[in-house]
Formats: C-alpha cells, structure tokens, sequence
C-alpha cells in the first residue's frame, strides 16, 4: 500500500512490479488538496473519539455491575450482550437508517456515534468485565471502611487499577469506530461522512485509482499507529493483566 502510494500509474501497472522506485507524491497532493480531506479526517476523528468514549463510560459501569453483583439471570444476560455481535451488519441497516431517519439523526455525528456505540458496547463490556475481575475485593472493601461509597471506590480504586486494560479495551473500540464502513456509508452524508467512505470513493466509473487510494489508506493509518505506539505500555499490560497468578 505505502509503495503503491508513491508511484505513478505506469509503475503501479508494470510487469514485474518494481518494489522500490524513486518516490513520486502526487497522489498524496490529490488527496490533500483535490479532495476536502482534512474535513473527513475530522469527520473520522470526532466520530471514533465519541464512539470510544461513549462505549468505554456505558461499558465500564455495565461491567462493573456484572462484575461486582451477583443477580438471577446474570449469564443469560451477558451471553444476550454477546449475541448482539453475532447479528449480520448488513441485517441491521435498513432498521437504523429508518430509526435514524425518524429521529432526524442521519448525516450526523450524534447518530453515527449512537449506531457504533451499540456495536462496540458488547465488546468492551465481555473485555472489561474480565479486567475487573482482576481487581481484589478486598481493596474495594478497604475502600468502604474508609468512609468510600461505592461509586467513589469504583471511580478512585477499581478504575486506576484496570487502567491498562481499559486502555486495551479503548484502542480496540476506537478501531472499530475509525474502520467502520457499512454504517458511515448508510447513516452519513455530505456533512458527517468519514474517510472509509472517503476512500471507496476513489473506486470510479473509470476504474479505481490506485494510488489515490492507497495515499488515502496510508494516511488513514498514520492516527493508529502513532496511539499505538503512544499506548504501547499499557498495552503490553493490559494484555498480561491477569495472566500471571501470585
């Protein structure tokens, strides 16, 4: 894809294809200047921070509850949580876009948020109720001795200690919100669409074009790995938290 980036269309198309060639950037300067790509990459980025923030508030307290409470019918209920994600995307399309539709949220970032809200939701709660699970009762308890109530020990005690694994659990959802096609595609429009759109527009009537695409995807990963990288600590501990028993 990055090579593909940078070349022209004569070196993309040549027979063996040539790996390294000098450099040509006219592809990046179509995408940056020919289209208004600076909007749609805010479009993309108010969208995934929203979704990740809403998941990850809604998930959290959710997660906690499974967690920490003990209720009739608590496995039923988790393993409908995880049903949700088995649902065919392409079966809830007609039923969002007309919800949306009624609720005057289409090409919105309001509806976009809410619809990938609902898909990143189960995810992070089965992850994070995992990551609670970590967490010792008995430093929740110390807590309520001191005087903590029970959200306050959520928020000051529980929460810093799964902190690594929240972060696993945010990265994952800001992916899926940030990859999304189907539903931007559906539920957006001029004002709210995001760069998976973006780049299938490139697939023309003439045919596609390659090396606009592929500057297009390469720019689009550039927010992933750099919050990767940035996040790469709490990731490694994340992952691992709880797969060591003392």
């Amino acid at each position: 894809m990055l090579s593909a980036s940078v070349k022209t269309e004569l070196q993309l198309y040549i027979r063996p294809p040539r790996w390294f060639v000098t450099p040509v950037f006219d592809s990046y300067r179509q995408v940056l200047f020919q289209v208004p790509f600076l909007q749609y990459f805010a479009n993309s980025l108010i969208v995934a921070v929203g979704t990740t923030l809403g998941a990850m508030v809604l998930g959290a307290l959710a997660a906690y509850g499974f967690s920490r409470f003990a209720f009739r019918g608590a496995a039923t209920v988790r393993f409908l949580i995880l049903m949700t994600r088995m649902v065919p995307r392409i079966a809830l399309v007609v039923p969002y876009f007309l919800m949306m539709l009624r609720l005057g949220l289409l090409d919105t970032y309001t509806g976009l948020i809410l619809a990938y809200v609902s898909f990143a939701l189960p995810f992070t709660i089965w992850l994070m109720i995992g990551f609670f699970d970590e967490v010792p009762r008995d430093i929740e308890e110390a807590a309520f001795v001191d005087g903590c109530t029970r959200f306050r020990a959520f928020r000051d005690v529980v929460l810093p200690l799964a902190a690594p694994g929240l972060v696993v659990t945010g990265i994952f959802a800001f992916l899926l919100s940030w990859n999304e096609f189907l539903f931007a595609l559906i539920l957006s429009g001029v004002h709210s669409k995001t760069l998976p759109v973006v780049i299938a527009g490139f697939n023309t009537e003439v045919g596609p074009l390659y090396n606009e695409m592929s500057a297009a995807a390469t720019l689009v990963m550039i927010p992933t790995v750099i919050l990767t990288l940035a996040l790469q600590r709490h990731v490694v501990r994340g992952l691992t938290l709880g797969a060591v028993k003392g």
